[in-house]
């Protein structure tokens, strides 16, 4: 019998071992282990544990609307938060809290159920349930219910709606699972698009740090001509400075992190650094009281036409409401992207709408701001040996004015990068989840415009590359990338969307040039830290990618979950974000 190296036999035997054998995947499902071993998107996917699995049955809703009616809805809104703040936690380990879930609101066999749940990777702290839980609390709850209410109806409550919000079953005729004839995505593919943007990970400094750079630095190094500086006309025009904006969300921040606790006193803000009317008007500008919420939560359900399922767009403006006595902040997370995102740019636009004029200046220079901030990051990646990185004007400078042209490249000899970068975010129906036309239209916007540039200046450096370089060169791979600055859900589908339209358009589909990667300012930094700790150049994390089984994930998960590196910050961002915190550190005082 010739024996064959690496194939598997019985027990004690000299007899190979024919049946399939499988192996289990990080996410729980057993495939065959020829196709078990490499990570892919599916291994990224948890899933939650509804209602029907646990108790056996499916939940009415109108149940849980009834059950909604006889409970207060500060308790509701209390339950909700306290859960999204364990699980936003920078240091949370979120299998833990899953056990902790189970063990504190289910008692006897749904407890032993649960905890087996837990052991298998299965989820009960989910973001979207709890936000979709204190919408119908909003709703249908109401502050005169006295009556407190046992833990475990709270526990169920979220999974009770993990029964209804899943629409897969219920698509119209003709619609497709993921994408249709006609390039819109269909019900699954739109699910994944607002299941990434809404859980897309929270890094504080890195949000810190953009903000300080972005909004504070740069406007003052690059004032606009006729605007000035965007601190000055953000406290011009909202009546409000971004030294006391800081101050106050990340004295409310530290006090939620720390302690667990969503109610704050309105005792504690007397001592986070600034006067007391002062902090008052900054909380006023991210508060909004029961009735209010309840307002803006109608609208945006009148205006998408639905999006229960994943709209938090009034949790987003006001992650905060005003309570008897202080505040509740109804979602950590948000606060800080209220505060340290672009909200703060959208609070003046929204004062400037009587002045086109101004908006459109405001936008454009926002815009350009941002991408001085990207590049400053990729200047910070290139190698630094010799001149390896070259931006907008040198390419103009090479190769003409006329030319389409890229915000930058970087050379690495035979392998060139090639970026650009845009400002632009999903509109509000495609994060909702309850249009496809827009997220095509997000799509075509981000991809097809920036894929032409980017096809130029590929065009223009195989022809010449000595007339940017100044040498010849023997540039034969391209890698092109977008960087969508305020995020893009990259995943197979949205991937493969974007391959059919180059692919339409016959956009970089030559050899020698690699599928396009679109990345965030995050995963930039990410890139940037994993270099500055001796790990993989930037263009060989985007060479690997191609090969690994997470070629279609981001390049966060490749990095992190498929090569497991953990890099530091880069010093750049680490100086940046502690600048800012140190600065905020030395006012707040926090009380009790």
């Amino acid at each position: 019998m010739e024996i064959e190296k690496g194939a598997k036999m019985i027990s004690g035997t000299t007899a190979r071992l024919l049946s399939v054998q499988y192996v289990q995947r990080p996410s729980g499902i057993l495939v065959p282990e020829r196709v078990g071993v490499p990570v892919a998107p599916i291994d990224l996917i948890k899933t939650y544990v509804t209602h029907e699995e646990l108790v056996g049955e499916k939940s009415q809703l109108a149940a849980i609307v009834d059950v909604l009616k006889r409970i207060n809805v500060f308790q509701v809104l209390g339950f909700t938060s306290q859960w999204l703040t364990r699980h936003y936690d920078p240091g949370v380990d979120h299998a833990r809290l899953d056990r902790e879930y189970a063990e504190l609101h289910f008692q006897g066999t749904r407890r032993v159920k649960a905890a087996s749940f837990a052991s298998e990777g299965r989820v009960f702290v989910v973001p979207q349930l709890l936000h979709a839980l204190a919408k119908l609390a909003l709703i249908y709850s109401s502050t005169e219910v006295k009556d407190v209410v046992d833990v475990q109806v709270l526990g169920l409550l979220p999974l009770a709606l993990g029964d209804h919000l899943d629409q897969s079953g219920d698509m119209p005729d003709g619609e497709n699972v993921a994408v249709n004839a006609d390039g819109t995505p269909g019900v699954l593919a739109r699910h994944m698009i607002s299941n990434q943007h809404l859980n897309r990970p929270l890094d504080a400094a890195s949000l810190m740090a953009s903000f300080s750079r972005r909004w504070r630095e740069i406007p003052r190094e690059h004032p606009h001509k006729n605007l000035g500086a965007f601190a000055d006309l953000y406290r011009a025009e909202v009546g409000i400075d971004l030294n006391e904006l800081e101050s106050v969300v990340i004295a409310a921040w530290s006090h939620v992190m720390l302690r667990h606790k969503t109610f704050i006193p309105a005792s504690y803000f007397q001592s986070c650094g600034v006067p007391q009317e002062r902090a008052v008007a900054v909380l006023s500008h991210l508060a909004s009281t029961l009735n209010g919420m309840r307002l803006h939560l109608a609208n945006d359900i009148a205006e998408l036409d639905g999006g229960l399922e994943w709209s938090i767009a009034p949790f987003e403006r006001f992650p905060i409401m005003a309570v008897e006595g202080g505040v509740l902040v109804l979602d950590p997370r948000l606060l800080m992207h209220r505060a340290f995102g672009w909200l703060p740019y959208f609070d003046v636009v929204n004062k400037l709408q009587g002045d086109k004029k101004k908006v459109g200046q405001l936008r454009d220079y926002a815009g350009r701001v941002s991408e001085i901030y990207a590049l400053e990051i990729l200047d910070s990646i290139a190698p630094s040996l010799r001149k390896s990185i070259f931006y907008e004007e040198d390419l103009r400078r090479a190769y003409g004015t006329k030319r389409k042209v890229v915000d930058a490249v970087i050379d690495y000899g035979d392998r060139w990068v090639v970026i650009d970068v845009s400002t632009r975010q999903l509109m509000r129906e495609s994060v909702a989840g309850v249009s496809g036309e827009t997220v095509k239209r997000d799509l075509e916007t981000l991809v097809k415009v920036k894929a032409g540039q980017i096809q130029s200046t590929i065009d223009a450096i195989r022809s010449d590359e000595a007339r940017l370089t100044g040498s010849p060169g023997s540039a034969n791979s391209f890698y092109p990338v977008i960087v969508a600055s305020e995020g893009f859900p990259f995943n197979p589908i949205t991937s493969s969307m974007i391959e059919d339209l180059l692919r339409t358009e016959n956009l970089l589909q030559g050899p020698g040039i690699a599928p396009v990667q679109v990345v965030d300012i995050a995963e930039l930094e990410i890139a940037e830290g994993v270099q500055e700790s001796g790990g993989p150049s930037f263009i060989d994390l985007l060479s690997g990618k191609m090969d690994a089984g997470l070629w279609r994930a981001s390049l966060r998960d490749y990095i992190l979950v498929e090569l497991r590196l953990a890099p530091k910050r880069p010093a750049r961002l680490e100086e940046l974000w502690k600048g800012l915190f140190n600065r905020v550190i030395e006012k707040v005082k926090p009380g009790e």
